[in-house]
């Protein structure tokens, strides 16, 4: 099951959830006293709960600047909890990222955080949790912290600000990163406080993939991760998400865009993008993985790259098993240089990659075991 969760909760409408659209104009926000953002960066997250989908000693460190180990999640009385529970494998991860030059983040949240992130910031147990952060990073030796606070509302902003600060004292020169969620031009957001928490984090990383689903609203079907969208009936996109946040105040440099190591499978009877759903069905992050998609669909003459959406898709005129796919939209190198073009151009931060243990063909010839995080800093680093 995907850890990274549902993505309705931050669009436009499933999953009981429902906020992100077109931007707020605002002017533009100095970077405050967040630490001076590096060149460009690439995070990656790493999920402790596959490790042996993606041993530690097949790492491709040559794409990444940054490894995001994913997720502590907040617990009530303040304290923290490690998904998959094992500290040997952090410990590993840590030194491992060290010895190549990668920063180590530990990733607080995850999908449905929002009420355990409540809970651990309400009243007097703030303290403890801002405590038992500072204590995790000192003595694992993680390099920053990042904020994965899904859904992050605009009540919880300020929160978040004091959470980035409270930190930075307790240990100066901290990294500081927070995940947002991409935004949907149907459902206009108020984003006007996100100037303050650019102000208070190095990196505003947006979550633009699994940008699509057979979600209640949505009649169409449409791109896991689109460059740019169509219309109305396909609200999502990174260029849109990109400019509502830059329209709000948020600085280019403190932005970055999401690069999925997954893909979205539907059922028929779609075969492509812009498709009326017609009751067909969706799986994705954590089913539908890069390394499966290459394994058990992918084909030459299946597979077109979408002019306007610039991206890839994989299109079958009947059911494709395992599952059933008859259109499957993913990230491939092609548009991961899309991707690196577009934030070089805009003159964004950079990428993150949800997440790395999905994109590893353990099968594939001697070098070619990790191909989208070598187009990653082919492209986007370079």
């Amino acid at each position: 099951m995907s850890m990274r969760g549902c993505i309705p909760l931050f669009v436009l409408a499933g999953c009981g959830g429902a906020w992100l659209a077109a931007p707020v104009l605002g002017d533009a926000a100095a970077p405050g006293d967040a630490a001076p953002a590096p060149a460009r960066w690439s995070l990656g997250y790493y999920a402790t709960w596959a490790a042996t989908q993606y041993p530690v000693d097949d790492i491709d460190w040559s794409g990444l600047t940054e490894l995001a180990i994913a997720f502590y999640t907040p617990q009530p009385d303040g304290t923290l909890e490690l998904l998959g529970g094992d500290d040997a494998l952090t410990a590993a991860l840590v030194a491992a990222a060290h010895a190549h030059g990668v920063a180590a983040i530990a990733s607080i949240g995850g999908a449905d955080s929002g009420m355990p992130f409540s809970q651990a910031t309400a009243g007097a147990t703030r303290d403890s949790f801002v405590a038992n952060l500072a204590a995790l990073v000192a003595d694992v030796g993680f390099d920053g912290v990042d904020i994965d606070w899904e859904p992050l509302g605009n009540a919880d902003e300020p929160v978040a600000i004091e959470l980035a600060d409270r930190l930075r004292a307790a240990v100066p020169g901290l990294l500081m990163t927070i995940a947002v969620g991409p935004v949907n031009q149907n459902v206009p957001p108020d984003l006007s406080g996100y100037p303050a928490i650019a102000a208070a984090f190095d990196q505003v990383d947006v979550m633009t993939y699994g940008m699509a689903g057979a979600w209640r609203g949505w009649p169409k079907s449409w791109h896991s991760s689109p460059m740019y969208r169509q219309d109305a009936a396909t609200p999502l996109s990174v260029d849109s998400t990109v400019r509502a946040y830059l329209a709000a105040g948020v600085p280019a440099g403190r932005i970055g865009i999401g690069i999925g190591f997954f893909g979205l499978c539907y059922s028929a009877p779609v075969t492509g993008p812009v498709q009326p759903l017609a009751g067909a069905t969706v799986i994705g992050d954590g089913d539908m993985p890069y390394a499966r998609i290459m394994t058990d669909y992918f084909a030459p003459s299946a597979r077109t790259f979408d002019p306007l959406a610039h991206v890839p898709y994989l299109s079958f005129a009947a059911a494709h098993a395992p599952d059933g796919c008859t259109y499957i939209t993913y990230d491939d190198e092609e548009s991961i240089a899309e991707k690196g073009a577009y934030v070089k151009s805009m003159g964004l931060g950079g990428v993150i990659v949800w997440e790395l243990n999905e994109g590893y063909l353990p099968a594939a010839p001697a070098g070619a075991h990790n191909p989208l995080i070598g187009a990653i800093r082919d492209d986007v680093l370079n």
